[in-house]
């Protein structure tokens, strides 16, 4: 599975991006091509969906967009196609409103969702669609991204991992130096 993609963009079409990653090229879904520039230095968090007639990658900025993705395809009849249209039109902030207060009038605005599909996904993700606090560290830099995913999939809690990057004082750091500083917050406790 492809988790993310660093590399330059090559290319922006409607719907998608040609990153050029070392020499490979490759064709990336995202819900607003129109946001990015080419050569623009990029690393998107991908999905990769596999089907017996399709193998396509899902872009997204955060880890937060790439989680409410997989959230809004494990919704009975909501396809990939259907989740990149949701997620163009709306705020992670404001679709979880409206699934948590049964909006439904507000989720029937997004593209391709009726008053049946949005009667599911707010059945389906109520109280399962939670959007993480940032810590005013800086959240938004590629080494704390990379540190906090790879900390993730040592399992450990996403609560756990923002408070042990906010002990992290030097932005300018390598990745490396990150995960083990931040590892040796998290074996102290």
């Amino acid at each position: 599975m492809i988790s993310f993609l660093r590399g330059t963009i090559y290319n922006i079409l409607l719907n998608s991006l040609i990153i050029d990653v070392n020499g490979i090229g490759y064709e990336v879904f995202v819900s607003n091509s129109e946001r990015y520039k080419l050569n623009d230095e990029v690393m998107i968090y991908t999905h990769q969906h596999v089907r017996e007639d399709e193998n396509s990658l899902y872009g997204f900025s955060t880890l937060e967009e790439k989680q409410t993705f997989i959230k809004l395809i494990s919704v009975k009849g909501i396809g990939v196609k259907t989740a990149m249209g949701i997620m163009s039109r709306s705020s992670i902030e404001m679709l979880t409103e409206s699934i948590e207060t049964g909006n439904v009038g507000y989720l029937k605005t997004l593209p391709g969702i009726g008053p049946k599909a949005a009667q599911q996904i707010i059945l389906d993700l109520k109280g399962k669609l939670k959007v993480e606090v940032n810590t005013p560290l800086a959240h938004e830099s590629v080494v704390f991204k990379e540190a906090k995913e790879a900390l993730r999939a040592l399992n450990f809690k996403v609560s756990e991992i923002d408070r042990a990057l906010a002990s992290i004082k030097d932005e300018n750091i390598s990745v490396d130096v990150c995960i083990l500083k931040a590892l040796q917050f998290l074996n102290k406790k």
